[in-house]
């Protein structure tokens, strides 16, 4: 009996001491902390110690409890940021790809619109140098990207690209040429007046072109010119 005892004891010590690493081993896993964070994309604009700041209450957590839809929000938050992708890779590593918007226009006094026509409000908008202003009530900001996307192909054929969209409170349509040349459109009938507006410039010659300071196309059916020697 006291044989068969030792053998038993003998033979469960080894299984105990197995039992205990393996129960060591979780715990040590599940509490490891994360021992790295991988960050890939290329970004210009964005500020990296305020990602920092979004991240690190989120990568307080053990490796494993870390809450991944919860730090892709958290990091969306910033302006800058249009997409992040995470990715948990064991034992320990954070894997995040960061997707930074790329800036077409200035809209408004604090406002940037992305190239994919989205509106972000950044804190370092005023160290770009974009070709293109747009202005206009929040409610009306489609409209002026539909007027640009409607313009920019006939413009392009001319080797003219548009700096300035300004939709006035009442209506009325201001648009500045890369040229300098300012177009008046007025409230009605746009689209028929940037036509008569393309056929003008089609058939003026380079040098009248550049003498050209305003366009007022408000008119039925003809329009008024501002040369650039009267302004002074």
């Amino acid at each position: 009996m006291a044989g068969g005892l030792s053998t038993w004891v003998k033979t469960l010590a080894p299984l105990m001491l197995l039992l205990f690493l393996l129960a060591a081993g979780l715990h040590w896993m599940l509490a490891r902390p994360v021992g790295q964070v991988a960050i890939y994309g290329e970004v210009a604009h964005l500020d990296q110690e305020d990602i920092r700041q979004r991240a690190l209450p989120w990568l307080a957590e053990p490796f494993w409890k870390v809450d991944l839809e919860g730090l892709r929000r958290a990091l969306e938050e910033a302006p800058w940021l249009k997409e992040v992708r995470i990715s948990r890779n064991w034992p320990d590593r954070i894997k995040m790809e960061l997707v930074e918007r790329k800036p077409w226009a200035f809209w408004n006094e604090g406002a940037l619109i992305d190239e994919q026509g989205e509106v972000f409000y950044p804190h370092n908008r005023d160290d770009l140098n974009l070709n293109v202003q747009l202005v206009s009530a929040t409610d009306q900001l489609q409209e002026v990207l539909s007027l640009y996307e409607l313009m920019s192909p006939e413009l392009n054929t001319l080797g003219v690209k548009v700096s300035l969209i300004d939709l006035k409170p009442r209506g009325a349509w201001q648009i500045e040429l890369d040229t300098g040349v300012t177009l008046l459109l007025g409230r009605d009938n746009i689209e028929r007046r940037l036509n008569r507006f393309f056929w003008i410039w089609k058939n003026w010659t380079e040098q009248k072109r550049q003498e050209v300071d305003t366009i007022d196309m408000r008119y039925p059916n003809g329009l008024a010119v501002e040369w650039r020697q009267s302004r002074g």
